[in-house]
């Protein structure tokens, strides 16, 4: 054998053309050497899959279906799928379909085995999350051993977590014995996120969102809990056992959590902080949201060219949706106080504006002369959902609108107001994952004009703005995914006292 692969290995190097020259009897002789390979596959056999996938192909699938059904339930194969998972990434793709086939046809129990199946799998791209999915749940239901359906659910945690998850839980709770229940937890969440032996380390990541993981944190928290957590620091050398495993792979799920940027991760880190079992920890667990804010309260460092920019025009143009939105507003604070403050302001002719369309086409008009190309602006956009918002901010080079509702406010009652704020604008035009950031803009033609506030309050349009401006600071946590929603008030007839 060592003599053949020496052999290979020289021919390999050394004929022009190799391996285009091979018959398929050679072929399958090469395939034969190379399973025996000591460490992983020779280094001419990806050329040989190249030129001949299907062979080849047949060849690994051939192999790997009678390892699978040959061998014992406990014990490593060490054969040809180990070799595969390991460092035939290059084969995964081609082979993957027909491995999905025999995970659906067959039941493996031997965990090594099927860890390997499924970092084949769940590691190639032409096995789509929907099929793992419909596979995963089926697997998951069967009468298996804790360590086969905790494999199954975090496959299926990780290719659809929505469904996925709740089905963990109520599996959790029709366990009987605490002691199986922390097992069974344990198993999953080594297999979810990887630790000692573990060979699903491949899970897909559609769980890794603020949402999935400050849940599924959280139910770790209750099985495997942090006060029996094992500490090692001292101790000597240690093998880590399937509780060390567990409890990293655990915290692992807040350290993920900790690396997403923006408000949602936030949110999801304080209401871990409140949530925790665990009293003595929730101070410590506030103190990283608070970093997070910190983090994310600070602006990107500007590119030469915005420098320049800035030094010209003192202005720039924005590269982001963040950039973008704070230069919408800045203009429409612009137009504020030209319209309220102004010499040559215009007010008086708007106040005798009658529809929201012709002030919307005003207002429009207006940015549209500010931008300077940093920007440009939509009228009622038409979005998927047939919802059309006023005003839309488009930026250059990049995707990330942002949305603008406009209301003549005297024409709209203060709870319609508010709910309109929260309902229109940050729950329909802001549903979009390219937008983030919203403005609510408000035109007060009427002097003298009150809102009634939801809570019975009469204001004048000033305290109308800053109660609706207090209302979504209150409600901002229900809705994550909007970074900040920002209310300009413009009072035509504020200049006319």
């Amino acid at each position: 054998m060592i003599f053949g692969l020496a052999g290979l290995d020289i021919e390999a190097a050394e004929t022009p053309n190799w391996p285009s020259n091979l018959s398929k009897d050679e072929v399958l002789l090469a395939c034969r050497y190379a399973a025996h390979e000591l460490n992983g596959f020779p280094p001419w056999f990806p050329k040989l899959f190249e030129t001949y996938p299907e062979i080849v192909g047949d060849f690994l699938l051939s192999e790997i279906r009678e390892e699978i059904l040959s061998g014992k339930p406990d014990e490593e194969s060490n054969y040809l799928l180990s070799d595969v998972s390991w460092s035939g990434q290059w084969a995964w793709d081609r082979i993957a379909p027909a491995a999905l086939n025999l995970l659906r046809t067959t039941d493996v129990g031997n965990l090594f085995n099927l860890g390997k199946l499924l970092t084949i799998v769940q590691g190639s791209s032409s096995v789509s999350d929907k099929d793992l999915a419909t596979l995963a749940k089926l697997k998951s239901q069967r009468l298996e051993s804790a360590e086969v359906t905790a494999t199954w659910f975090a496959v299926w945690a990780g290719v659809d977590p929505e469904q996925a998850i709740p089905q963990i839980i109520a599996h959790l709770s029709a366990i009987a014995n605490p002691a199986d229940q922390t097992y069974f937890a344990m198993n999953f969440v080594t297999r979810l996120l990887g630790g000692g032996r573990s060979e699903t380390r491949r899970v897909r990541q559609r769980f890794v969102t603020p949402k999935h993981l400050k849940g599924l944190f959280l139910l770790m928290q209750v099985y495997v809990r942090e006060d029996e957590d094992i500490n090692r620091s001292g101790s000597g050398v240690y093998s880590p056992g399937l509780r060390d495993n567990a409890q990293d792979a655990r915290n692992a799920l807040f350290n993920q959590l900790k690396q997403i940027p923006g408000k949602e991760a936030f949110v999801a880190l304080s209401e871990i902080a409140t949530q925790h079992p665990k009293a003595d920890s929730r101070p410590w667990l506030a103190s990283f949201a608070h970093s997070k804010a910190e983090q994310d309260a600070d602006l990107a460092p500007w590119l030469p060219a915005q420098v320049r920019d800035f030094h010209q025009h003192l202005d720039r143009t924005p590269t982001n949706h963040r950039e973008l939105a704070d230069l919408a507003i800045m203009r429409l604070l612009d137009l504020q106080d030209d319209l309220e403050n102004g010499d040559d302001s215009v007010a008086r002719v708007l106040q005798r504006v009658e529809e929201e369309t012709e002030m919307r086409n005003y207002l429009a008009h207006e940015l549209r002369e500010k931008a300077r190309g940093r920007y440009t602006i939509t009228q009622e956009e038409e979005l998927a959902d047939a919802k059309r918002p006023d005003l839309r901010f488009h930026g250059a080079g990049f995707d990330a609108p942002v949305p603008s509702e406009l209301k003549l406010a005297e024409r709209w009652s203060g709870p319609k107001l508010f709910e309109r704020l929260e309902v229109q604008l940050s729950g329909d035009y802001l549903r979009d994952n390219r937008s983030a950031r919203g403005i609510f803009v408000l035109v007060n033609r009427t002097k003298g004009r009150q809102w009634q506030l939801p809570f019975g309050a009469l204001v004048d349009f000033d305290r109308l703005l800053e109660a609706l401006r207090d209302h979504w600071n209150s409600i901002s946590d229900k809705h994550p995914h909007v970074e900040d929603l920002t209310v300009i008030g413009i009072d035509l007839s504020k200049r006319f006292d």
